[in-house]
């Protein structure tokens, strides 16, 4: 059953903050190792391991119940506009107030979250077109060909191209589960 818009973002939401908390508890437990705190580093990450788990467990929820394709398409969308934006407007902030290293990293920052976006968008597309290419235009050629052998009297080409005809459609819906995956 497909999940109701509210809990969807409801997850989403649940997800990123737990990511967030993960990471953020993992940053200071790195902190605490490097000041010799080694007792209160070993707890924050045993923390950081039940909050990886619970956003792990959203994650898997999400893909188990959603649309992955719309999933990455959002996260394409989220990547490229907001957090660009969103690095942007802090880096200028900083700059106002005299912060120019602040500026500099954020604006490097943006310019790897635009190709985050890009490159994960070329990757959808990439998997899509080649699901799609080895489903109808490989396994079409092979049969074709098959076909061919066969009338020339090569039954072993012919029995070889259609096992291999048959590879290439459980190779176009694996691309495909990936592509969705992604």
């Amino acid at each position: 059953m497909a999940l109701g818009k509210e809990t969807e973002m409801g997850l989403k939401e649940l997800f990123k903050a737990n990511a967030e908390d993960y990471l953020t508890l993992t940053f200071l437990a790195d902190k605490l190792e490097a000041l010799g705190r080694k007792e209160e580093a070993r707890l924050l990450r045993e923390k950081a391991r039940v909050e990886y788990g619970h956003a792990m467990g959203i994650f898997e929820k999400l893909l188990q119940n959603a649309d992955v394709t719309k999933l990455l398409g959002e996260f394409v969308k989220e990547e490229d506009q907001e957090h660009v934006a969103e690095y942007d407007n802090v880096a200028m902030k900083a700059k106002e107030e005299g912060h120019l290293d602040v500026e500099k990293m954020l604006c490097s920052y943006a310019e790897q979250e635009k190709d985050i976006a890009e490159s994960t968008a070329k990757v959808l597309a990439m998997l899509s077109d080649f699901a799609r290419e080895e489903d109808m235009e490989h396994v079409a050629e092979y049969n074709d060909v098959a076909m061919k052998a066969k009338e020339e009297g090569h039954a072993d080409i012919e029995a070889m191209l259609c096992a291999y005809a048959e590879q290439e459609k459980q190779i176009a819906e694996t691309a495909k589960k990936v592509a969705k995956a992604l």
